[in-house]
């Protein structure tokens, strides 16, 4: 079984609420509080409006809430299906950043990874916080840490996604609709036995990175994504198989693709 977990996280909040300083938390709290319960809302919104013409809309649910990021669990059908979420998961947090946060200084970033559950990651029920509703499910495994590894490289307006998303968003029939970049190489905690990662971004194919100026000036990796053009398939492909021979002849480990449905 595979599931797909979406982060989506507040970039500026530590420094937002540092302003309240000695005021409480009455000149945040509420723009917090509209985020989690507003944003989950619209979300599902959105993907009710992506998947309109179809039979069925795929479920996404709330996962947990860690600080300043909702974590988001559905299990996409097909790869099409997939890259339709992420679509309209990067449509939702334009939408949010131009309702909410035209005139703060807060910007939301994105992260997807993708878990099997018939393999080396567990999902463990939390009784203290089942209800009446429906068993509260915990995640564990070396594919959870990935995402959140990972996510330390998001940026405002994209998502950075794993490479099993990037592999099943290849394989997609709308893999058009997706415009996905190679920003770079970074060693991940326990990931690749050391291996640096490649870090991928992926935007709408119809719409522009909508970083902001001094965020261009300030960020190394925005600046380079803004000088770049979207990767070939064959190219990513060709960095999707790169890493699977290593892990294959130096470790002796085989990641074969994963398979929706």
């Amino acid at each position: 079984m595979l599931r797909l977990f979406l982060s989506v996280d507040m970039v500026g909040s530590t420094e937002f609420k540092a302003r309240f300083t000695g005021q409480g938390s009455e000149g945040w709290l509420g723009i917090f509080q509209t985020f989690f319960t507003s944003f989950p809302l619209m979300a599902a919104g959105q993907i009710g409006i992506e998947f309109l013409d179809d039979d069925a809309t795929p479920a996404i649910d709330v996962w947990k809430v860690m600080g300043d990021e909702v974590v988001f669990v559905c299990q996409p059908s097909a790869p099409e299906e997939l890259t339709s979420i992420l679509i309209a998961l990067l449509r939702t947090m334009r939408l949010y950043e131009e309702r909410h946060f035209e005139k703060l200084p807060l910007r939301l970033k994105g992260t997807a990874w993708l878990a099997d559950f018939e393999g080396q990651n567990i999902q463990i029920e939390i009784p203290e916080l089942s209800s009446g509703t429906g068993a509260h499910l915990d995640f564990i495994g070396p594919d959870i840490d990935l995402g959140f590894r990972i996510s330390k490289f998001a940026k405002p307006g994209s998502l950075v996604i794993s490479l099993d998303v990037l592999e099943i968003v290849l394989g997609a029939r709308n893999a058009d609709r997706a415009a996905l970049y190679v920003i770079g190489r970074e060693p991940l905690k326990g990931v690749m036995f050391g291996r640096p990662y490649p870090i991928v971004w992926m935007r709408a194919a119809d719409d522009g990175f909508s970083f902001l100026p001094w965020e261009v000036e300030q960020d190394p990796l925005m600046a380079r994504a803004m000088n770049m053009s979207p990767a070939s398939p064959e190219d990513l492909r060709r960095l999707i198989e790169d890493m699977r021979h290593f892990l294959r002849k130096m470790h002796g480990r085989d990641r074969p693709p994963l398979k929706l449905g």
